[in-house]
């Protein structure tokens, strides 16, 4: 608990746009929860998206995020799509995706509870290449997830974001600064590789906690988000 309080207070200070204001937690959907000081809920999905939308905010601006369409790969139940809609007035369209097909099935029925599914909707993964071939997606979104995925499977997303064109990937690993992918038997292998022989350079690093000893003494693995873009 006292890591998520200390996460709070730290976007407490650079939360330029009222998001702990705006966005609510309110325990449903299995969210583990906890009181700030009294004042409000709030949850470690509610503070790790406050976070990944101030690390857009920084680096592409609301502004340019209001003409995006966005993909989030391997979405989960649609957490970031819910608060992205909500925290970012007049945001693209939000779409997720996931190769989890329960995850596809809680997450459409997520956004509609929430009420957010004229702007964030779901793509099944079987739907996937047709979608991408009408649509026009500025970014594409992975959080954690290709840290679970084997090399074959982060390959082809990533060839596929190259092959559709698509400008901007943040990737947040939950293997700190190291990007691999986990085998099937249980080696790890290098991703980056991949992503720049693709055409994707890294223009921004930024730690999760943007205090710098909070960074450092918080977590044994400190997390980093990181912005790609398409060059070639």
């Amino acid at each position: 608990v006292l890591t998520y309080l200390l996460h709070a207070y730290n976007l407490r200070t650079i939360d330029t746009l009222g998001l702990l204001s705006k966005l609510d937690e309110d325990n449903l959907f299995g969210a583990y929860t906890f009181d700030l000081n009294g004042e409000r809920v709030v949850s470690r999905d509610l503070l790790d998206s406050i976070g990944e939308i101030y690390f857009l905010e920084r680096h592409l601006g609301s502004s340019r995020l209001a003409e995006m369409n966005i993909l989030d790969i391997g979405a989960g139940y649609g957490r970031l799509a819910h608060r992205m809609a909500r925290g970012i007035p007049g945001s693209g369209h939000y779409y997720c995706v996931d190769a989890v097909a329960e995850s596809t099935f809680i997450s459409e029925f997520y956004l509609r509870f929430r009420g957010v599914n004229e702007r964030a909707q779901v793509i099944p993964l079987y739907d996937l290449e047709e979608f991408m071939s009408t649509s026009r997606i500025n970014m594409a979104l992975n959080i954690h997830s290709f840290s679970e995925c084997t090399l074959s499977a982060i390959t082809w997303w990533i060839e596929t974001m190259k092959r559709f064109r698509v400008k901007y990937l943040m990737i947040v690993p939950h293997t700190g600064d190291r990007f691999v992918s986990r085998e099937k038997n249980k080696t790890f292998l290098d991703f980056l590789p991949v992503l720049e022989s693709n055409g994707y350079k890294m223009t921004a690093r930024d730690p999760v906690y943007l205090d710098a000893s909070l960074q450092k003494n918080i977590s044994e693995n400190p997390l980093f988000h990181y912005l790609f873009e398409l060059t070639s």
